[in-house]
């Protein structure tokens, strides 16, 4: 597909790449719901925009954000400690770059949930809450339209923002632990018309383009053709609905899904070709490098929430390092993800972005202090860390969170938190809080229920 090539609606509802073409009767339960009591947004927040860097995997914390010069070899890790621009606080010499930008950022060293399980652990931590059935608890956990929705998905349903781009854009596509698509990524119960755009491509790829974004990743050639049955079969159901509301409410849908792909706005902001060679080396020719130049792109053109995934099979090469934990975090995980946050970071500071836009760095958990221990199902750790989530870090910059401070501590180990433990649901209420959302603000989730976004506080000593 060329530049000149005209996208119209049917060639559109056929790539199905917004999920549109998903459970009618999930819209349809969706939109005769009653409003909710609250959700009108309390205007507190300076952040227009939120993007999610998130390492899949789980970093190692004591390898990054912090560092334990006095505790033994095993525990410290390979790397030295140095001082950041900020008098005080310390990062290992795997964040030089970072480092140099501490006055932008802070960190807390106490973030902590209770699960073991990368599935649900990355649904806890893109949604705000821990899935209380142990048979959510599962590293084969599969994503639902039961689920509480993505944060992305939340903000979308009370706030507004520009018609002809999406709520939100997941770069460069969904996360699989094995055969099972990782939760807490979709809109969950709020339904369809909340899912991400999810790019389905890889904005390193030398071939990628703005024409490429359109064809998901679950879509291959073979199965390209058959949506134009099912586009059919959806048109016939538009026809017997054509006399009530919904109709009107599903046609915007499709209208937005239209222009994204056909208004110049949206092309420009996706076309990475625009951006300066240097700049793109700046950032990284990796998949998260070159994500996160493209997030940039989108909150630059008025795209409110952008989820940037460092790796999408959390057994290839993420930071699930059972194994060679030093080799890996030393060759292929620290330095990109050093280069590209700081890259981030200095660019949106640079055009006057980072106020406004919230930045948070993140994985699913930590790892094990100890080298080769068991502490998830996974017995296999041989020369490297088990996944740990009773302690790690995360951090924060712009979009009003105050820069060059550290939140909460953790012991001599790095394993649990010393001082001001923050549970996951306390980050959900800090970005919420930002984004200008109460908190406390409900919905009603699939089954009519009304349902809390979010059941923790915000860190306040970010913003004051």
């Amino acid at each position: 597909m060329n530049a000149n090539t005209s996208i119209n609606r049917r060639d559109l509802l056929r790539l199905g790449q917004l999920s549109l073409l998903g459970s009618l009767p999930v819209l349809t339960s969706r939109l005769t719901n009653a409003k909710p009591k609250r959700e009108e947004t309390n205007g507190f927040g300076k952040a227009k925009s939120c993007i999610i860097l998130f390492q899949v995997g789980g970093p190692y914390q004591c390898d990054t954000f912090d560092p334990k010069p006095d505790a033994s070899d095993e525990v410290r890790g390979p790397f030295k400690i140095i001082e950041t621009a900020v008098p005080g606080i310390r990062v290992t010499e795997a964040l030089s770059k970072t480092a140099k930008l501490a006055k932008h950022w802070s960190v807390i060293r106490s973030m902590h949930h209770t699960i073991r399980c990368h599935n649900p652990a990355i649904y806890c931590s893109l949604v705000g809450r821990e899935a209380t059935d142990p048979m959510a608890r599962s590293n084969q956990t599969n994503a639902s339209r039961f689920d509480h929705p993505h944060y992305a998905s939340v903000a979308a349903r009370l706030r507004r923002g520009v018609v002809s781009l999406p709520k939100h854009v997941v770069i460069p596509d969904v996360v699989f632990n094995g055969p099972a698509k990782s939760p807490g990524i979709m809109a969950g119960y709020l339904g369809a018309n909340f899912d991400p755009f999810v790019l389905g491509a890889n904005p390193a790829d030398n071939k990628f383009d703005v024409e490429g974004v359109g064809l998901p990743a679950d879509i291959d050639k073979g199965r390209f053709d058959s949506r134009q049955t099912l586009l059919q079969q959806i048109e016939q159901k538009e026809r017997l609905l054509a006399k009530h509301d919904l109709i009107v409410n599903h046609g915007a849908a499709y209208e937005q899904a239209f222009d994204l792909l056909t208004t110049d706005k949206a092309k420009l902001a996706f076309d990475l070709n625009r951006e300066t060679v240097t700049l793109r080396e700046r950032y990284g020719r990796t998949p998260m490098g070159q994500g996160a130049l493209l997030s940039r792109r989108l909150v630059e053109a008025g795209v409110p929430f952008v989820t940037v995934f460092s790796h999408t099979k959390v057994e290839v090469e993420s930071w699930d390092t059972h194994n060679k934990h030093d080799e890996l975090s030393k060759t292929k995980l620290l330095p990109p993800a050093d280069q590209c946050l700081s890259a981030l970071i200095e660019d949106l500071a640079v055009r006057g972005l980072l106020d406004e836009t919230l930045v948070v760095w993140m994985g699913e958990f930590g790892r094990t202090p100890k080298m080769g221990v068991n502490f998830s199902n996974n017995g296999n750790n041989v020369g490297g860390r088990d996944h740990w989530c009773n302690c790690y870090s995360v951090v924060l910059a712009g979009g009003g969170v105050k820069g060059g401070r550290v939140v909460g501590s953790s012991d001599k180990f790095g394993g649990y938190p010393k001082e001001h433990p923050v549970h996951i649901s306390d980050l959900a209420a800090t970005i919420y809080h930002a984004l200008g959302i109460d908190p406390r603000t409900q919905l009603f989730d699939i089954q009519g229920q009304q349902r809390y976004i979010c059941d923790g506080s915000p860190v306040e000593e970010l913003f004051g």
